[in-house]
């Protein structure tokens, strides 16, 4: 009896491949075999091959029964073991900014004041660049160096050292800070077009909305730092100068298919599309060099006016309507701004504050020390509801000129204006924001919004969980980026409505360095040696993926590239999304993700979030070819408990579309 059941298993295994192989009435255009073919279904199953047929995956399965597949003509890969995975989705990226242009760039390298003004006194000369011309300096590394001395006490005495002739504007490498020479400050117009500068006096004036973007000494003069908005007083589009989009589309697009191909990135979202950037998106898929799927995050208008914004969505639906059977571009997203960045400048005098805005109000740091002898540290705080404070708040302009400033901070160890309680801003007026959100929404646009502290991340979820409904019947969906800072009350809000949350993982290996520009103007710390305390509101609450996700958020990959990197460097930020760790210093450890998890937000999520789940994302049958095989097995590093190996992985292969569009020479 029991060899009888044994021949009518094998007879039925042999009628089952008889099957399978009657079905093939084509030979496959590609055979992957031998691979470690992580699929990222939805039991995160585990293969040996693949076949592709047109654009298509036409079988995923075993070695044994991918050799039906094989035809006279098609591509057979041995790949020797190799790991096999989706295309990465990067759903937050300025992909123009990825090829570096021909211009002064600074290339996010650290360097202190002294040692900048050779190196764009360099840059005049090398780009011939002529008295009264723009310096402009792309990637200029703000959170790293810029250590001051005492010829050059700050970044507008080390740009003036430079030239006088030049206007120099330094863009730095994330997309919201600036740094500006006395020329290029003086030439600032304003609202009448006038060029009035900017100075103490028009600060308190013409500028005042802008006072708070700017780095100002004691006395209420700049030092040089201009951040968000504000750098558009001396020119009009600064966003525009650091992505390039002046470039002409043959000059710039082969290079980001390029790069991106060389990445494994098959689809992303570029986060903030202008009319002519999304025409030179429309260049490179007509050129037939098209290497990825896009998104096109569409830009908000420039004014924050209510009653401007239905013209402006008019306008995106026009732009929308033309691209509406592409097969690779879909221009049906916009990108709002909630509120800016969370670096405040400890090397200013006073200290700069953050300018996003917080639920509760920046504590006032004092600091002390020597950067040059290593001493330099968090000595105190101000006490803000003493007496004396008190007094400034209720007394400003008493405390307002510049020998009573002199004389109050060398009595109490601080400046006047530390006294004064302040939470940053919203990027955008709460009016504005709630009603951008909910006309988009009702548009048919799927909505990403840049918030990244407690405040705004609040404001936007709020509008979100009203709009829900109408976005959920039209199948759009809801993002925001960068996260931060979040509140645990909104971090479950954010898990129970599914919103999807984007972070650039590289941020969480930001080292101590980088936490002194943010964690002592939020919580009062003793010292260094509390930065990374445990018990504090930031370190508890900066970048939260982890509890996002298991409150049923759905955790999504941008590497923001290019700020901090050109490269998008995916794989790298996929390690720090398991490691958030940088020198053996581990950033809010609880909320790092697993392997699996870090993959899904990599791919299958990012797939959701464009609404292409259905094709794209993992590797089954009958979704569309987008593959890439890696020369590192990241499964088996992360673990066998070496997670941090997987940064030095290399894409060898991207196949797009079923076609190979990238292959690493050996």
């Amino acid at each position: 009896m029991k060899s009888k059941v044994i021949i009518s298993l094998v007879t039925a295994l042999l009628l089952l491949t008889a099957c399978q192989q009657s079905a093939v009435t084509e030979p496959a255009d590609i055979v992957l075999t031998n691979g470690y073919v992580y699929t990222v279904d939805a039991t995160r199953s585990v293969a040996q091959a693949v076949a592709i047929k047109g654009n298509k995956i036409v079988f995923v399965g075993t070695n044994e029964a991918a050799a039906a597949y094989v035809g006279e003509g098609t591509d057979v890969r041995d790949l020797g073991g190799a790991m096999v995975m989706p295309g990465i989705h990067d759903m937050h990226i300025h992909a123009l900014g990825i090829v570096e242009p021909h211009q002064c760039d600074l290339n996010s390298k650290p360097h202190s004041l002294d040692e900048m003004v050779p190196v764009l006194q360099e840059c005049i000369t090398k780009y011939e660049i002529a008295p009264g011309d723009w310096l402009i300096v792309l990637q200029w590394g703000f959170s790293q160096g810029n250590e001051p001395s005492e010829s050059l006490p700050n970044i507008r005495a080390a740009l003036d050292a430079v030239s006088t002739d030049h206007p120099i504007i330094l863009l730095g490498d994330d997309g919201h800070h600036g740094a500006a020479n006395s020329a290029a400050l003086a030439l600032a117009k304003n609202e009448a077009g006038e060029i009035v500068g900017i100075n103490a006096a028009t600060l308190a004036t013409d500028f005042a909305a802008f006072k708070t973007m700017l780095g100002l000494d004691e006395n209420g003069e700049p030092t040089g730092g201009i951040n968000e908005e504000a750098r558009n007083l001396l020119r009009p589009d600064m966003l525009g100068d650091m992505l390039g989009t002046g470039a002409k589309a043959e000059e710039v697009m082969p290079g980001v298919a390029t790069k991106l191909a060389e990445s494994g990135i098959t689809s992303i979202q570029d986060a903030w599309v202008s009319p002519g950037t999304l025409a030179m998106y429309g260049w490179l898929e007509q050129s037939g060099q098209m290497t990825f799927r896009l998104r096109a995050a569409l830009a908000e208008p420039a004014s924050a006016k209510v009653g401007d914004i239905d013209a402006h969505i008019e306008q995106l639906k026009a732009l929308r309507s033309g691209y509406e059977h592409s097969p690779l571009i879909q221009a049906d997203a916009v990108k709002v701004f909630a509120d800016a960045v969370l670096e405040g400048n400890p090397l200013t005098s006073p200290p700069t504050l953050p300018v996003a805005a917080l639920l509760e109000n920046y504590q006032q740091p004092i600091f002390g020390g020597s950067i040059e002898d290593g001493t330099f540290n968090v000595v105190g705080y101000v006490d803000q509801g003493q007496e004396l404070c008190q007094d400034v708040q209720a007394n400003p302009q008493a405390y307002a000129d510049a020998e009573t400033i002199k004389t109050f901070a060398a009595e109490h160890g601080f400046f006047p204006q530390q006294c004064v309680p302040q939470a940053g801003m919203l990027a955008r007026p709460e009016e504005y924001l709630r009603a951008y959100i909910d006309k988009a929404t009702a548009a048919g646009f799927n909505v990403h919004v840049h918030a990244l502290a407690d405040k705004a991340v609040r404001v936007v979820v709020d509008e979100f969980a009203k709009v829900k409904d109408v976005a959920d019947r039209q199948g759009l969906t809801q993002s925001l980026a960068h996260v931060q800072l979040v509140h645990p009350d909104d971090q479950k809000r954010i898990g129970e409505l599914g919103i999807y949350s984007v972070f650039t993982f590289v941020w969480t290996a930001s080292g101590p360095e980088y936490e002194m520009m943010v964690a002592p103007f939020i919580d009062q710390l003793d010292g260094v040696a509390d930065l990374y305390n445990p018990d504090h509101y930031y370190m508890q609450n900066v970048y939260p993926a982890r509890s996002m996700q298991d409150f049923g958020g759905i955790i999504v990959h941008g590497s923001d590239a290019p700020v901090g990197s050109r490269d998008p460097m995916p794989l790298v930020s996929l390690q720090q999304a398991i490691t958030r760790g940088n020198d053996g210093v581990v950033l809010n450890p609880k909320e790092s993700l697993d392997i699996h998890s870090a993959i899904a937000a990599f791919t299958i999520n990012g797939a959701k979030l464009m609404g292409h789940q259905d094709q794209l994302g993992s590797i089954e049958a009958g979704k569309i070819a987008d593959i890439i095989v890696l020369d590192q097995n990241i499964v088996e590093l992360a673990d066998s408990g070496h997670p941090e190996k997987i940064a030095a992985t290399k894409v060898k292969t991207t196949v797009f579309d079923g076609k190979v569009v990238f292959e690493r020479p050996n």
